[in-house]
């Protein structure tokens, strides 16, 4: 069942993502992702869970700025959706979607778009 504290779990769960993100901290995102974790981009390339954590050091530095535009829990299913600016620039969209496993909420892929 659905309750408003599932939704306040997954914000701050996106929130942890965006931190995570912004200071390129791979240990803190793997706390974020579940282990089957994946990311499709607009170009048709997946990237999983090991790909994204090890490329994280390699991102050039930028100052990131996440927008959330919306969010909603569909039972044991979650998604938000957002923007991603880095020095003032809009640099893409975002799809996140987040599932409750075990009581447990993990994010579990993300649709990038330009």
């Amino acid at each position: 069942m659905t309750s408003p504290s599932d939704l306040n779990a997954v914000l701050l769960l996106d929130d942890r993502w965006n931190a995570a993100y912004h200071w390129r901290d791979p240990a803190r995102m793997a706390e974020v992702l579940a282990d089957d974790w994946m990311a499709f981009f607009p170009d048709g390339q997946v990237v999983f869970k090991r790909d994204l954590l090890e490329g994280m050091a390699h991102n050039p530095p930028a100052t990131l700025v996440f927008e959330r535009h919306a969010s909603r829990v569909f039972g044991d299913t979650a998604v938000t959706r957002g923007t991603l600016y880095a020095d003032g620039e809009r640099v893409q969209s975002f799809l996140r979607v987040y599932a409750r496993r075990s009581d447990v909420w993990a994010a579990v892929s993300v649709q990038v778009v330009p």
